[in-house]
């Protein structure tokens, strides 16, 4: 790993899979490929800075500060985009501050979790609500149940030990899913 950084590549070489988990392992490098995806491959750096900060900051574009834009510009410039560089995941021209995708981008590809349209999913963006809402769905019922409320009394513990198992199982299995 500590020869990372030192030396270019053609745009087609391979990498190895520790380059490319060191490369992914960042989400702002992993923003830059989607935005050069989205983009036909090609980026100039102040456009990429502003979209990733007003990613990061959860904002528009035109409602990012001074200091918001300068700090992803700033990790761009010297640390994220030399590194893509010398990997040849990317042509980057820092005079012209331009930054072109190349060919071995498709190896890392294949370890992004994208959808079916190119933009990678997260965690976060995939059903968010289904593991909190089966959680207390289960724990409601079961807590109503072992109370002895209503027509749940007449149901016996060991259903709901069944009830809890199956509610643990069903959120062990999103978790996986998602």
């Amino acid at each position: 790993m500590d020869g990372i950084g030192s030396t270019s590549r053609a745009g087609g070489s391979e990498l190895t899979k520790g380059e490319i988990f060191d490369l992914l392992k960042n989400r702002r490098r992993r923003r830059v490929i989607r935005y050069l995806r989205a983009n036909d491959g090609y980026a100039e750096l102040n456009d990429l800075a502003e979209h990733i900060a007003a990613e990061e900051n959860d904002i528009d574009v035109r409602q990012l500060s001074s200091d918001q834009r300068k700090r992803v510009y700033i990790g761009l410039y010297q640390c994220h985009l030399p590194k893509m560089d010398s990997l040849g995941v990317i042509d980057y021209n820092k005079d012209r501050g331009t930054i072109e995708l190349q060919a071995s981008v498709s190896q890392l590809l294949e370890y992004m979790d994208l959808d079916g349209e190119g933009t990678e999913q997260t965690t976060e963006s995939i059903g968010t609500w289904k593991i909190p809402t089966v959680a207390a769905g289960v724990v409601a019922v079961v807590t109503i149940g072992s109370l002895g409320v209503g027509p749940l009394s007449a149901v016996p513990a060991a259903t709901w030990t069944l009830v809890s198992v199956i509610g643990l199982l069903t959120i062990v299995g999103l978790q996986h899913g998602s």
